[in-house]
């Protein structure tokens, strides 16, 4: 699909003092694409440049170079009798813009005439940081290509959210997809050794960019060839190998979806395209639908009676009952079904499907080449039955059997080739499927993919939960409400659709606790009798990497719990003793940090965590690892009770100890309001329990639960479970933001001496309370599952924390805080506070700084940033009433390096004015894009060194998300 890029370069603002006897700059800009560059007029003498003419530089392109390379605008200044002085640049992928021109191609998207990005862009010098902001525009034009043999995949969206993104429904499940590439770092080419360091920082930034878009490029080939035309829960990451190279991954669930109506803002479709949609529609209508679909895909594996199914299913038998077909009132609503991967089985069994989904929607460009309709009959037959979201609707899981896991120990070798890192990715999902299998699931969840590596040494990790899952589930995410103004016909449509929605809720109420039942047999593991049927079986404890089931009764309290163990290594962290060493390791690290884990979630008085993540860290001198998640309260699964400490009975320091964690339980138990009986759809009264320590009989037999004091290490760990850690609560769907009050995106790092082993846990701890602390003013506030990120730089330990914080609505919300204070008082605000503030002080500076903006002629959009898929706290106004439009991804990423790391406040203040300026050029983008709010947001540190004699420090982050416009 062939296209033209035209770029229009308007003006410049702020620009660095560049000609120190005028305290001027004569600025330019080269625009380069590929192996063309132009080159605008010089503008002398001035700061705030304006290029008078209106020329577009317009560049013809090939279908791949249009996705693969990014479009570079260098501002330089111009000297007569030396070399020019390079000031910045700016580099745009155009992987966003493509997308939306192509949505525009079919009339789905906005207005035609290309998709355009037109605004102020900071211009990003990779060794000073922002130097100033250049007014563009640039816009993208496709010609129209039905080849079915070309290499594009412009016609696919990405979206970084893990669910179906909101204002979609979803026709068709495709499965799972991936890519990877290996090459070349820049920076250990032989000619890193004579360019300068902006140089060598440039050429690889823009490396990674094009590793990026070609990456994604492959994926979305991937999907369009199963018939896909969006890829939901799609995840990037970059290996970084040294000499061997550099490796993008990517994966992700390709899936066919179509956008809801919005009519009470609607996008300006052209009347042919309007056509074209109601016609699509007809033939939706008329397409025949899916084979007939099956909850369960082993057949070894009988559905249990109490499975909350669309249609009524017999009674318990070898063989799996046949359910009714699922037939919907609305008219465009198709059973969901899973395609066929395009690459190989490794199964000699023939596919039994044959039928195809004849949807118009699940083509793309004319050149879909549909593979086999997958059901719940045959979806044992999926080479990789994954799915990479961790948000699914009520009624699709099932049952959950747990976490699976997978590691490598891998010795990167220095050819870096793509086919055997592919190799080894392929024999972990194929041990993760077998896991799965084990425990008579069908498919794996929330699958994600990680790596680490430390010189030649890499460990691969595959992790995801295993499920059971139902394939008649209806995927539809609706956040645009019916307004005044709406048709008929619409109305009638949504109210169909509420009578569906309060159907489907019925019948999940009636099995609330589906979900927690083990699929496997009650002697395949621990189990008890659940707490809401009475009649399946539950585990005493459930880990999940998945969101928790909306159906699953639980305590509306959420809590966040991280444990990190660590092991001493042995052997050179280097060549194959010390890869031999790792894998020795592993078993007993996984081991440790498990125990802790379960030791951590019983002393908050919880039974169940959900998106947990695990990851492992290589050092010199030791491994570690992470692991984080949701703790909640789950009314099916028994009350946990808290660790026992295995001792003689003469021990007082044992007694002592056990004393403490008791006392700890019934604190913790307390505050996250889990001892106030059983819930209204609970346990009939399991969860009463006594006020003193009872007898833990169940602990009697189960290492799980029990602590030995053998060592100091251990002694210190379980004194360290008896300290209480007060941290931000979960944010839940239970609980409502604050209106008005837009959500507060963070990013801190925290690095310590390694010294003991036990740093990691007290970091890990301390990072905590920390966000905490800084976030104190939005009380009352939840924090969105935050994500950790471990490393071992030589002998000191980095932690990196990012999250979202959203305020909540209440008497100490924004809206009310001045009041609050003006009459009682805050509690933490005034013992917190160095200095009093008065009322006035705490309330002028928003209008002010409002007016001023307005007074400076700058936009008054505001871009908030939200590592939640959803719009709610986004923006003022974003309650009932609001919708919003999803516009494209957004993928960045940046390379910062300095020589005066002390003059900026340490490495400390490095790390943060650097993530300062990533932030402002992501608001920037959003905005350029047409968007507000960047949505599914995500920071990612590859990279951070330091040479403090040399005073240098370098740093890479990777930061992206989902551009949304919420309409207000």
């Amino acid at each position: 699909m062939p296209g033209k890029i035209k770029v229009k370069v308007l003006a410049g603002r702020n620009l660095p003092v560049m000609d120190r006897a005028s305290d001027t700059t004569d600025a330019f800009v080269e625009v380069k694409f590929g192996g063309v560059t132009h080159k605008t007029d010089v503008c002398r003498k001035s700061l705030n440049p304006h290029w008078s003419s209106t020329e577009w530089y317009r560049f013809e392109v090939d279908e791949s170079e249009l996705q693969d390379e990014p479009l570079q605008l260098r501002l330089m200044d111009h000297d007569t009798y030396s070399a020019n002085d390079a000031i910045g640049k700016v580099v745009i992928s155009l992987a966003p813009l493509l997308a939306r021109e192509a949505n525009n191609a079919k009339g789905t998207g906005g207005p035609p005439g290309g998709a355009v990005m037109s605004g102020w862009i900071p211009v990003f010098d990779t060794m000073h940081g922002i130097r100033g902001e250049l007014n563009i525009i640039v816009k993208v034009e496709l010609f129209s290509d039905f080849n079915k043999y070309k290499t594009s995949s412009c016609g696919v969206q990405f979206f970084h959210c893990p669910m179906i993104p909101p204002g979609y429904r979803a026709t068709a499940i495709h499965g799972f997809v991936e890519e990877l590439i290996v090459n070349d770092d820049p920076e250990y080419q032989w000619i890193d050794k004579i360019r300068t360091p902006r140089a060598s920082n440039e050429a690889r930034q823009v490396a990674f960019i094009k590793l990026s878009n070609q990456v994604q490029r492959l994926v979305g080939l991937k999907a369009a060839e199963l018939g896909a035309n969006a890829v939901v829960g799609y995840q990037q990451d970059f290996d970084l190998e040294g000499e061997a190279g550099v490796v993008a991954r990517a994966i992700g669930t390709a899936v066919s979806i179509t956008p809801l109506p919005t009519p009470s803002h609607p996008i300006n479709i052209p009347p042919c395209s309007q056509q074209s949609e109601r016609d699509r529609g007809d033939k939706e209508r008329g397409s025949p639908r899916h084979a007939r679909h099956e909850s369960y895909g082993g057949r070894d594996a009988p559905p249990p009676a109490s499975a909350p199914i669309p249609a009524p299913a017999p009674a318990p038998a070898p063989a799996p009952a046949t359910p009714a077909q699922n037939v919907s009132v609305h008219s465009t609503s198709i059973p969901v079904g899973i395609h066929r991967r395009s690459s190989d089985s490794d199964l000699s069994i023939t596919p039994k499907g044959s039928s195809l989904n004849a949807s118009g929607g699940n083509t793309v460009g004319g050149g879909a080449i549909l593979r086999p309709s997958m059901n719940s009959n045959n979806l044992d037959m999926l080479e990789y039955p994954f799915l990479t979201m961790t948000e699914y609707p009520p009624g699709f899981i099932v049952h959950i059997g747990g976490t699976v896991c997978a590691r490598s120990v891998k010795l990167v070798d220095g050819g870096g080739e793509s086919a055997s890192r592919a190799a080894w990715w392929a024999e972990l999902r194929t041990e993760l499927r077998a896991h799965a299998r084990a425990l008579r699931c069908t498919a794996v969840l929330a699958y994600c993919e990680k790596a680490a590596v430390r010189e030649d040494v890499c460990v691969l990790s595959a992790s995801g939960t295993a499920a059971v899952i139902n394939l008649d589930c209806e995927f539809v995410n609706d956040e645009h409400p019916v307004t005044v103004g709406s048709s008929k016909k619409v109305i009638e449509e949504r109210e169909k659709e509420r009578e569906r929605e309060k159907e489907r809720e019925v019948e999940v109420e009636a099995e609330s606790c589906s979900a927690a039942h083990v699929p496997y047999s009650a002697g395949g593991g621990e189990v008890a009798a659940c707490g809401g049927c009475r009649r399946a079986r539950v585990p005493s404890v459930l880990l999940a990497t998945c969101a928790k089931p909306p159906a699953l009764a639980a305590y509306p309290t959420a809590v966040t719990l991280t444990a990190v163990a660590a092991r001493v290594r042995r052997a050179p962290p280097a060549s194959e003793p010390g890869a031999r060493d790792i894998s020795d390791q592993l078993p007993f690290l996984e081991y440790e940090l498990h125990k802790l884990l379960l030791a951590k979630l019983r002393m908050q008085g919880a039974n169940a965590i959900f998106s947990l993540q695990t990851q492992i860290a290589i050092g010199e001198r030791c491994v570690m690892a992470l692991a984080s998640g949701t703790a909640v309260r789950l009314a099916a699964l028994p009350p946990p009770t808290p660790p026992t400490i295995k001792a003689s009975e003469n021990d007082k320091n044992a007694l002592e100890i056990q004393r403490a964690l008791w006392d700890t339980f019934q604190a913790n138990r307390t505050a996250n309001g889990y001892d106030l009986g059983p819930l209204e759809q609970g346990c009939n009264g399991s969860l009463v329990e006594s006020e003193e320590p009872p007898v833990l009989e169940l602990s009697a037999d189960k290492d799980a639960c029990v602590l030995e004091l053998d060592e100091a290490e251990d002694v210190e760990t379980a004194k360290s479970l008896a300290v209480r850690h007060t941290t931000m609560q979960v944010y839940t769907p239970s609980l409502r933001p604050a209106p008005g009050a837009p959500p507060h995106a963070f990013m801190q790092v925290w690095r310590a001496r390694l010294g003991a082993c036990g740093g990691g846990e007290r970091l890990a701890g301390r990072a905590l309370s920390g966000a905490a602390y800084k976030l104190r003013r939005l009380q009352p506030a939840a924090l969105a599952p935050p994500t950790f990120h471990l490393d071992l730089p030589e002998d000191e330990i980095q932690l990196v924390v990012a999250g979202t914080a959203i305020p909540l609505a209440g008497a100490g919300s924004a809206a009310g805080r001045a009041e609050h204070n003006g009459s009682q008082g805050s509690a933490p605000d005034a013992d917190d506070d160095i200095f009093a503030l008065d009322e006035e002080q705490l309330i002028k500076p928003t209008t002010e700084l409002t007016d001023e903006k307005l007074n400076a002629g700058q936009s008054p959009v505001r871009v908030s940033l939200s590592t939640l898929c959803g719009v709610g706290g986004v923006g003022a106004g974003s309650g009932a009433g609001s919708g919003a439009r999803r516009l494209c991804a957004l993928r960045l990423l940046f390379v910062r390096e300095t020589t005066a790391v002390r003059e900026l406040g340490g490495l400390s203040g490095f790390m943060h004015t650097f993530a300062c300026e990533v932030l402002a050029i992501v608001r920037a983008y959003t905005a350029a894009l047409g968007g507000n709010a960047l949505t599914s947001f995500y920071i990612t540190q590859l990279m951070l060194q330091d040479n403090a004699h040399k005073n240098q420090g370098q740093c890479l982050l990777s930061v992206g998300g989902d551009v949304v416009h919420v309409i207000h």
